[in-house]
């Protein structure tokens, strides 16, 4: 049982961790963590390590992340348990293995991580760490969706362009690119406009096709700013399209 010193010690270190790109307050941050650790809260051992993986407030250091994501996942933390198999997945501080990363997303997708459930998908789908399996592939993909996973979207929609493993369906493809454009995908989103722009999966409207490229420009999608380019000099006309 955490007592309630530790969980407000956790709370308080979260409000000085960020995931975004100001990261001024995370030495802060991290010295709370080790105090919420110190205290018995399990969790800040798992942001420890995420810390010292990122070097976030702390010099980079992948034999102390492995240590307090270890610590983490021996109380069951699924986020400690994906983060070794990220650890072991590229080789860092521990010896470089695919079958490891593999059972430990494993663990983690059965507790019901997200990333590992997308991880899995892309092992099958690529067969790194095991034998290949496109409908393995789409079955993590499809659960990690389900999850909120645009990366998994965006890989189910282009299965279905290519006909990898699943009947080439340029329709099929195009749903999924809007499910993962919908949560803010900029490739995604540029996909879409490719298929309007083909005429793939969806009657050709080139004026739609522009909507699309232009909203991912607008984001910085620089793929998407050369479409937008293109089809301003073939309409020659200055689009107004928001």
């Amino acid at each position: 049982m955490v007592s309630q010193g530790a969980k407000d010690l956790f709370t308080q270190a979260k409000e000085f961790y960020t995931e975004g790109e100001d990261r001024s307050k995370d030495a802060k941050a991290f010295g709370i963590f080790a105090e919420a650790s110190k205290a018995g809260c399990i969790k800040a051992e798992y942001y420890m390590g995420r810390m010292l993986d990122k070097g976030y407030g702390v010099d980079q250091d992948y034999e102390k992340a492995y240590s307090h994501y270890s610590v983490a996942a021996d109380h069951g933390n699924p986020d400690a348990i994906f983060s070794i198999g990220v650890l072991y997945y590229y080789g860092h501080f521990v010896e470089q293995s695919y079958d490891k990363a593999f059972g430990y997303f494993m663990k983690a997708a059965d507790l019901g991580n997200p990333k590992a459930v997308y991880n899995l998908g892309v092992m099958y789908d690529s067969g790194i760490g095991v034998e290949q399996d496109a409908q393995k592939a789409l079955e993590y993909y499809t659960r990690a969706s389900d999850m909120g996973s645009e990366k998994a979207e965006y890989n189910i929609g282009m299965m279905y362009r290519s006909g990898k493993g699943v009947p080439k369906d340029d329709a099929e493809a195009l749903k999924w690119f809007r499910k993962a454009a919908g949560r803010g995908m900029l490739k995604a989103m540029f996909n879409v406009g490719l298929s309007y722009h083909a005429g793939k999966g969806v009657p050709q409207d080139e004026f739609e096709a522009m909507r699309w490229f232009k909203k991912a420009a607008d984001m910085g999608h620089k793929k998407s700013q050369n479409m937008v380019d293109m089809l301003q000099k073939k309409f020659n006309v200055i689009t107004t399209i928001s």
